[in-house]
């Protein structure tokens, strides 16, 4: 007989009960992710607030890793979906405890508690199909930023507080950024999705919020953009945003994310396609920010399309090929097939490395 899905720790302390799903839970023990001092406030919390006097008892807790391990296993797969744990580790190259620090960290980036807290407060007040689709695009958001910070932790590895700490302060620029610095795709593409939720009920303010928070989670990716140019990351995030609209980038990645047929290696052929776009997309607006030199980091931010223009003209053979192309697949009957869009992005490729 199988072992149960789910199973009951017993042996606990009086008032202690802790119940989990036994795969991930164990895959969670067997790291040294609940070992990572940022999850004591995890473990704390698990406690009625009147044991905060014995912070020492809790920490030499016999059941203090079960504990975080539980908790947090929980929020995987009540935010996430059961299979997000595994599917994670498959597209993102890492292990069970760079996905827990990731995921730990992606929440704190985000400040993920605030917003899913305002959806939340919705209840009774919107109908039920407005408040879903807030609920699910968040977790959307969530999975994609927990994906890159696992990226991050798999080959550089760190804590929770590490990633936080490099990460969230350019989350919280760039939403002070947003939608400005985004392209006019990106730009109407957060107005569609808007307008969708809207439509089903959800207020104008919070759908407006929700549909900007795709952008966040290209915060480490902007991040070490800035960092390798030494540019400010205002600068950096306005060329990054120029070049995949100039270029395509953002329409080919949103080709791509659109396709959801297919068996699990397609679907993760299409995860690494996409992938590969944002790579080459950042790899070019360094060679554009390298081209352009510190006076333009200098600059208003708005003047990363003249920074654009200038590589441009510099690239005129490359440019116009790999942009021909693009538009000639764009143009051709069918729509985009994954052969198309792999076509397309070798061509991109190219124009990346000119």
């Amino acid at each position: 007989m199988p072992a149960p899905a789910w199973k009951m720790i017993e042996n606990c302390s009086p008032g202690v009960v802790i119940i989990t799903d036994s795969r991930t839970f164990d895959e969670i023990i067997a790291t040294s992710a609940p070992d990572d001092p940022y999850f004591f406030a995890t473990l704390e919390g698990y406690f009625p607030k009147a044991m905060g006097a014995f912070e020492d008892e809790m920490r030499r807790h016999r059941l203090r890793r079960e504990i975080i391990a539980t908790v947090v296993d929980n929020d995987l797969v009540n935010l996430c979906g059961p299979t997000f744990p595994g599917r994670l580790r498959a597209a993102a190259g890492c292990d069970t405890a760079d996905l827990v620090t990731a995921f730990e960290a992606a929440r704190q980036v985000l400040r993920f508690a605030d917003v899913w807290a305002r959806v939340e407060r919705l209840d009774g007040k919107a109908p039920a199909g407005g408040q879903t689709a807030l609920f699910r695009e968040l977790v959307y958001v969530l999975r994609g930023q927990t994906y890159w910070l696992a990226r991050r932790a798999a080959r550089e590895g760190g804590d929770v507080q590490g990633l936080v700490r490099a990460y969230r302060p350019a989350v919280d620029s760039l939403k002070k950024l947003v939608p400005g610095v985004l392209s006019p795709f990106e730009q109407k593409a957060a107005v569609r999705r808007a307008a969708g939720w809207i439509k089903a009920g959800a207020p104008k303010d919070v759908a407006h919020s929700v549909a900007l928070m795709r952008p966040l989670t290209l915060a480490a990716t902007l991040t070490d953009l800035a960092a390798a140019q030494s540019w400010p990351l205002a600068n950096a995030a306005f060329v990054y945003h120029r070049v995949g609209g100039v270029f395509g980038f953002d329409r080919l990645r949103a080709a791509a994310g659109s396709r959801t047929a297919g068996d699990p290696y397609e679907r993760l052929a299409v995860r690494r396609l996409i992938e590969d776009m944002l790579t080459e997309q950042a790899a070019l607006a360094g060679a554009v920010m390298s081209f352009a030199g510190q006076e333009y980091a200098q600059e208003a931010p708005e003047r990363a399309g003249a920074a654009v223009a200038a590589w441009s003209s510099a690239h005129a053979d490359p440019v116009r090929n790999a942009k021909r192309t693009v538009e000639e697949i764009e143009k051709a009957a069918g729509g985009w097939s994954f052969a198309k869009l792999t076509i397309a992005n070798a061509a991109l490729r190219a124009l990346a490395g000119a």
